[in-house]
Order: C-alpha cells, then structure tokens, then sequence
C-alpha cells in the first residue's frame, strides 16, 4: 500500500469516525458545560435569525468543551413536509460545528411533532460527528445516554459522569394525560448503569442529570426549600412520579438536576441534598421574555491523599453577554403551588369540573 493510499484511507476515516471519541478535562482542570434549552427552531424567520445569533455568541463567549441541548430544539408550525425536521436540524447543530463544540441532545415535548419520530431523530443525530450520543452508552434508539467525563490527568480515570434522558412528550406509562415523564425502563437502566459505574471507578465521581420536563419535586422544592433566581411560569411536570429522583438519591450519586420546558423559570434551590436547576430559555420563538443559557463549570480537586474530587459552580449568561450567578436563596413567599401543570389536563372531565368550580368561587368571592 503506497503513502498515497495510506492518506487516503486516514482521510476518510477523519471523516467518518465521531470527532470525540471521550471527553477529558482541560489542562487547567476545569471542564465547562453549557445548558441550551428550548431553541424553538421553525416558527418564524425573525425567531430564528436572533435564536441563531444567540446561540452563536453564547458559544464565542462561553467556549464551552461541551453543550446540552436539552430538549425542544424546534417548534412546530403547522403542517410540515417530508424532510422539515431534518432541515430545522441542520440549521441548530451548525453552530457547535463550526465551533467544533461536541453536543448532547436531548428530546423535550415538541421535538417530534414534525415529520420525524423520537426514534429517527435519534438517528439522524447520531450522523453529526459533533453529537456525541453516537459514541455513547446508552438505551438503543432514545436519547437517554450517558457521558463520562475523564481526569486531566489520567485519561482513564473516571471523574464526571453526564445523565443525558430523555422526559418524554405527552402521557407517562399508563396514564393517558399530562406530560411525559422518566419512564420506568429508563430508571431500571440507570439504575443498573449506575451501579456499574461504582463497581468500574468507585463513588467519587461527580453525576449531572440533564432532561427537558421538571419532575414533581421541582414543586417540593418551591413549597418547602430555599430557591434562587426566577419563578414565574407554574411547574409542568407529569402527573405520574416514577421515582427517578427517588432513584438518584438511593443510588447516591447524582448531585444536580438540569431542565428547561418552563420558559420563564430559571430558579434552583437544593431539595433533600440534590439541587435541582432550570437552565435559561435559548430561544426567541414562543413565549418567555428571558433569553440566555445556563453553564455549568466543574474543577478538579485533590485532597491531601491525592484522591480526585469534583466540585462545581453554575451561571446564567444572558443575552447581553452579562452573568448571573445564584443569588442568595430565600423561601419563596407567593402562593403554593399543589400540583404539576399539564399540558392537556383540562381535557380530563375531573379536570373541567374542577376549572368550573374554581370560576364559580371567583365569582361568587
């Protein structure tokens, strides 16, 4: 085989093979994530232009080794073609390559209601050598996976550890109503990857969790916790609790929950020892007046005994390029919210009678 073959060959399999085959911390011990939430891509021109722009400029400012898009990367318009997803794809992942920033993606509630399911968009994904869930251990076709985040020093030695899964769109397991949930088959595969995980490296790894839709604790945290940042969009959840945050704290690893789908929450606070985040809504379609990305900075540490461990801090970084960090926590003093805001509850008869009452009190009161 001559060197002009040898090229060749090695050309083509630059392009063909993913660009990040692991993910390491950097020379200065740092690793930065940046949170992406609800771009909203394909409902109109003018959204899309300043989506695009945003996202571009995040990314200039932010350099990120790795974004989480997570969840409602596009919107729906109406009716659409054959080959409009693909195409509203196309325009969203641009950006991370011609940054060459590996991205992680995953589904939130409105990604599938164009022309493509869950499934082939999972697939087409895993055909940008940024994405890294093609290179990723994960539930086969879904966008729940999981990505290991390795020391600076020792590129097998496990340090971070990224839950990428996937909340679902509309209806949890058997209930037909409200939005979807962390379905049971994913938990047992957490579960089961989780344990691996501590068999393979031990305990001192440090776990995020990034998924589209709040799980029901959000409103425990609200109701019974201290909270940073802003709380004006009520909590949709899905009305079923599968246990994932019950999961996480039996497993004892997960620290930090990420999620978007509220467009105008960007509160965290800590709720029996995880603290639970809403990243910034990204985008300029629909509704929320915020705009931005929230970034996720992890440092290595080493204690006298020269074992690793993790710690990190998390940001908001606006439109204007200027950055918010936590403020300090208080109770929230307004009203409690008792249940998860469903997409399509009022179409449930128990919930109509329910909206009648409570108009009937308001006026009568």
């Amino acid at each position: 085989m001559n060197s002009k073959t040898i090229l060749t060959l090695f050309l083509a399999l630059t392009v063909l093979s993913p660009m990040y085959a692991a993910l390491q911390f950097n020379s200065t011990g740092y690793f930065t994530i940046v949170q992406f939430t609800d771009f909203h891509y394909g409902i109109s021109d003018s959204g899309q232009a300043k989506t695009l722009a945003l996202q571009k400029k995040i990314l200039e400012w932010v350099k990120p080794d790795l974004a989480v898009v997570s969840g409602d990367a596009v919107s729906i318009p109406g009716e659409v073609s054959s080959g409009w997803y693909k195409n509203q794809w196309k325009v969203w992942t641009q950006p991370f390559v011609d940054a060459q920033v590996p991205y992680a993606y995953t589904l939130g509630n409105h990604d599938d209601e164009g022309d493509l399911s869950r499934k082939k968009i999972v697939q087409l994904d895993q055909t940008n050598n940024y994405s890294m869930r093609a290179q990723s251990e994960g539930i086969e076709d879904t966008a729940n996976f999981r990505i290991p985040v390795y020391s600076s020093q020792d590129n097998s030695q496990l340090a971070a550890n990224l839950w990428i899964l996937d909340s679902g769109s509309e209806t949890c397991g058997d209930v037909d109503i409200g939005y979807g949930c962390i379905e049971d088959n994913v938990i047992e595969w957490y579960n089961n990857e989780s344990q691996k995980i501590k068999d393979e490296h031990g305990t001192n790894i440090h776990h995020l969790a990034y998924f589209h839709i709040a799980l029901p604790e959000w409103i425990n945290l609200l109701n019974e916790d201290e909270i940073y940042g802003t709380y004006q969009d009520g909590i949709g959840c899905p009305v079923v609790n599968t246990g994932f945050f019950a999961a996480a704290k039996n497993n004892g690893d997960i620290s930090a929950m990420f999620v978007g789908h509220d467009h105008n929450n960007d509160f965290g606070g800590w709720h029996d020892g995880i603290e639970l985040v809403y990243g910034r809504k990204s985008g300029y379609h629909n509704y929320g007046k915020f705009h931005g990305a929230r970034v996720v900075v992890l440092k290595e540490n080493y204690d006298s005994d020269g074992k690793l461990y993790v710690t990190r801090e998390h940001y908001i970084v606006d439109s204007s390029g200027e950055i918010e960090y936590p403020t300090p926590a208080a109770t929230y003093e307004g009203a409690k919210q008792k249940y998860c805001l469903s997409g399509d509850l009022l179409s449930s008869k128990v919930q109509k009678v329910i909206a009648i009452v409570m108009v009937l009190l308001f006026c009568l009161f």
